[in-house]
């Protein structure tokens, strides 16, 4: 169980790295729209804070509340170009979590960044270490929300506490194919290091290394109004171990597909993203079986216009359908990470200020979810926050 629930945590860091290549087509397609700019990071730098408030209220099938989920998180990051071509960036979040009786504050390991985009806009190198500033060693308590907040269907900002050191490498190659096209591949390799995620136990755990591959095409029509964009990530897992023990687990390879289309008219921009992850079996070696892992299935859609000079406002529909992992229990096997869930809400972005950008957000959802074998009917409300200050 705890082996499942590990690679949910790392589910939410390994989703980063696919966003990298999306972040470097944005690079150089603005090279493309407005040509190209002596300083490739120019207008990032900047400082994010922001403060979130995530809840889930769970009800069994007799309609008897299970419980609630909560969390309050404040996220900062720091984002410092140190020359033309070379950005740094640091973030962080602190968390305070419940679950009934159970409660947690924390802050998370911190993560550094160097991003190194190489003469030519063509190449982007990329370099991360999370030092483990956050917690481990948890109590069975904190075990029991940790479970809870990696559950991915919930979504929330921070489902892990401290994961001890990790670190990734990542090269993206984007070319221009005509004056409009930008095709891209990447190549990353994430290391995580040992850890003791129990409270009083000796023995570490290691989850296994992963190398992906991401392949990524974007496309600007001719009047700029449209934009596409696709994304493939395929990722290998090695084996998760632990001290004294030796190989316990081993994660099916992973694809995730993301799509996505904006589409800008004189008044209103539409934005479609569509999103598939993919998994192999996953093996417990252990006990020798392999086990179906979750299909998941996203879907998100956006209609954003200016309501005046000074505020943006975008209305936001989302839908998820996962289907179940399997986990061993004793002969046969449990279900857990089920879900379907809807949801909708508004952003709102305040254009008062050169400097600072305030934003707000609010979400309302609602469904079901299979956690361990037992099926809950849940409804979430999300609140966030945010100012970006540019320098």
């Amino acid at each position: 169980m705890i082996n499942t629930s590990f690679k949910l945590y790392y589910l939410h860091i390994s989703a980063a790295l696919v966003m990298l290549p999306i972040m470097f087509f944005e690079t150089v397609s603005a090279q493309i729209e407005h040509g190209s700019d002596k300083s490739i990071f120019r207008g990032a730098a900047g400082i994010t804070v922001g403060g979130m408030q995530q809840q889930w209220v769970l009800k069994d099938s007799t309609g008897k509340e299970f419980g609630t989920l909560v969390q309050q998180s404040a996220p900062v990051a720091v984002s410092i170009p140190l020359a033309n071509r070379l950005l740094l960036s640091v973030s962080n979040s602190g968390a305070i979590s419940k679950f009934d009786t159970s409660s947690s504050s924390n802050i998370v390991d911190t993560r550094v960044t160097m991003s190194y985009v190489f003469p030519g806009e063509k190449f982007w190198l990329t370099g991360s270490i999370s030092f483990p500033t956050g917690k481990t060693e948890l109590d069975a308590s904190e075990l029991q929300l940790t479970n809870l907040l990696g559950q991915t269907a919930f979504g929330y900002k921070v489902p892990m506490f401290g994961q001890g050191t990790t670190g990734n490498f990542s090269l993206v190659y984007a070319g221009t194919l005509t004056r409009r096209m930008v095709l891209g591949v990447g190549l990353s390799y994430f290391y995580k290091g040992p850890f003791k995620p129990l409270k009083g136990a000796t023995v570490e755990y290691n989850a296994g290394d992963e190398i992906s591959l991401n392949v990524g095409y974007d496309y600007i029509t001719f009047g700029k109004s449209a934009r596409f964009s696709i994304d493939v990530t395929s990722t290998y897992f090695f084996q998760d171990e632990v001290s004294g023990v030796g190989p316990v687990f081993e994660s099916g390879p992973r694809t995730i597909a993301t799509l996505l289309y904006n589409l800008k008219t004189e008044s209103v921009n539409h934005g479609v993203m569509l999103r598939a992850r993919y998994r192999l079996p996953n093996n417990f070696i252990s006990s020798g079986q392999e086990y179906d892992a979750s299909l998941q299935l996203e879907g998100q859609y956006s209609i954003g216009t200016q309501l005046s000079e000074k505020i943006y406002a975008s209305l936001i529909g989302e839908g998820k359908y996962y289907t179940p992992d399997q986990i061993p229990s004793g002969i046969t096997y449990i279900e857990t990470g089920e879900a379907q869930i809807g949801a909708a809400g508004a952003d709102f972005v305040l254009l008062f200020w050169e400097s600072v950008m305030p934003t707000m957000g609010v979400r309302y959802a609602m469904g079901s979810v299979t956690i361990s074998g037992a099926t809950y009917d849940v409804n979430g409300l999300e609140a966030n926050v945010g100012l970006k200050f540019s320098f």
